[in-house]
């Protein structure tokens, strides 16, 4: 099953990508989507890092894993 989610103003289609990694120190999220084998280092600044830093260790913390909605073709998170 694919998820992929279409945004009616822009026809921007929109794929869940798993935090694989964060590189606190280059503000780096590592996203992967294992169903099309494609890994993204995405740029975050640093107020962002420490958000997703924490959401990522309270997941870890309970064996969860943590999704963002990714737009390859502008290349940005949504939400």
């Amino acid at each position: 099953m694919e998820f992929i989610l279409e945004n009616q103003d822009d026809g921007s289609a929109v794929d869940l990508f798993m935090i694989e990694e964060i590189d606190a120190e280059k503000n780096l999220l590592v996203l992967a989507n294992y169903i099309f084998d494609k890994k993204i280092n995405y740029p975050v600044s640093d107020e962002d890092i420490e958000f997703y830093a924490d959401a990522f260790d309270v997941a870890l913390s309970k064996n969860m894993f943590l999704f963002v909605e990714f737009d390859e073709k502008r290349g940005v998170i949504i939400g």
